[in-house]
């Protein structure tokens, strides 16, 4: 039987930023057990290393790894130029590396606040110029999927910088789809909520993590494959007319925001 959609990524390539730890695994596992060959970016080597044996031992897709300073123009230059020298093209591109320094605004040192602002917008920023510039639109076709985090829609009076970032990153997402999506390039983000594989520090207490489920309506944190559904979907074609939109994934802890 004929299908409406399919997901399958047999023959894409994909590049995953901040490729060597919490979500970056999963998203790139994620894509390559759906058929897609994989570039990891980051910037510890040896971490990677082990990522991508772990990705291929369990989908037989090819991994590759690339280290890059995802801040310096140069490094991401030269990264993407080494993929496309591996591959030959890159069809989906998930900028997910970031960062996170938390301080009150008033107290906040300069170059922490630059320090999120560089890694997080201009650096997706930068990595999606290269990548367009390389193959996109040569290719007249590209699937970019942001990261982006529930908190571009809320406020911290302890992480101000780190939800500056993610505010602009969203807002990145909708200027760039805005710009390419005659090219053939979609532009989406996923906004994840407090997922256990994130940001979120493996020692936390016990009775901090109990405060944030009780926060969350399906009383639970975010948990591995949770964003694979939404990144599947925006990384396939089953989202030929989807552009510029960002998919919250947060258990409904945005619906407690407002």
């Amino acid at each position: 039987m004929q299908k409406t959609i399919s997901f399958d990524l047999t023959g894409r390539t994909a590049v995953v930023t901040g490729g060597s730890r919490g979500l970056g695994i999963e998203l790139a596992t994620s894509l390559a057990e759906y058929g897609a060959d994989i570039a990891l970016m980051a910037g510890n080597e040896e971490k990677m290393k082990k990522v991508a044996e772990g990705i291929t031992e369990k989908t037989g897709r090819r991994v590759i790894c690339v280290k890059v300073n995802i801040a310096d123009e140069d490094s991401v230059n030269a990264a993407v130029a080494k993929v496309m020298d591996e591959y030959g093209k890159i069809d989906i591109l998930v900028n997910n590396a970031g960062i996170i320094r938390y301080g009150s605004p008033e107290a906040m040192e300069s170059k922490d606040f630059r320090e999120v602002m560089d890694v997080d917008v201009i650096g997706t920023w930068m990595m999606s110029k290269a990548v367009v510039n390389a193959s996109m639109l040569p290719n007249h076709y590209g699937k970019i999927i942001n990261i982006n985090s529930v908190n571009s829609f809320s406020a911290s009076p302890v992480a101000p910088a780190y939800h500056v970032a993610k505010a602009a990153e969203y807002a990145l997402t909708k200027s760039c789809a805005a710009a390419w999506a005659q090219h053939g390039i979609y532009v989406n983000g996923i906004a994840p909520g407090n997922m256990q594989n994130g940001e979120m520090a493996p020692d936390t207490p016990a009775d901090i993590l109990e405060n944030i489920r009780r926060k969350v309506p399906q009383k639970r944190l975010g948990g591995y494959g949770d964003l694979s559904g939404a990144l599947l979907y925006l990384a396939s074609d089953a989202s030929s007319y989807t552009q510029g939109v960002t998919i919250t994934c947060d258990g409904g802890l945005i619906l407690e925001c407002f």
